[in-house]
């Protein structure tokens, strides 16, 4: 299938496949007239990839990944691709940590300084919503 086509049943742009194929996330063969020709199979390529980027995976991650792919449930590789995605889940939890923290340092300064300056609209004070998040978080 040509590239439109693959877009159009992947539901990305052109672009995005060219970039995947890029990173050698896809691949495709040339037809005569030059034109990319891909696999059926590469559909589910693509929404793989998608699905990872989505998860906040690199294309480079991604690309170490694709030795995993047609692993089986109960094969090593399986597990090892399940213990990166471990990874990303702790990275991830840690992030949103760190910009929790940052947020409420943000917020703290900023109720400091308002008193100074009355004529500035006041946001809402979102603290309580941040503390409720954060518990939620941690009962998880």
């Amino acid at each position: 299938m040509q590239i439109g086509e693959l877009a159009l049943r992947a539901g990305v742009s052109t672009r995005a496949l060219r970039h995947y194929e890029s990173r050698q996330l896809i691949e495709s063969s040339r037809l005569d007239n030059g034109y990319r020709d891909y696999a059926s199979s590469m559909v589910q390529r693509v929404l793989w990839v998608r699905e990872l980027l989505e998860c906040g995976f690199s294309t480079r991650q991604i690309h170490g990944l694709l030795q995993y792919l047609e692993e089986e449930e109960d094969s090593e590789g399986f597990l090892a691709c399940l213990q990166q995605h471990l990874e990303k889940l702790v990275a991830l939890d840690a992030l949103q940590a760190q910009l929790t923290e940052r947020r409420e340092r943000l917020a703290e300064k900023i109720e400091r300084y308002l008193p100074l300056h009355e004529s500035l609209v006041r946001a809402p004070d979102l603290r309580p919503l941040e503390r409720a998040h954060a518990q939620a978080t941690l009962e998880r």
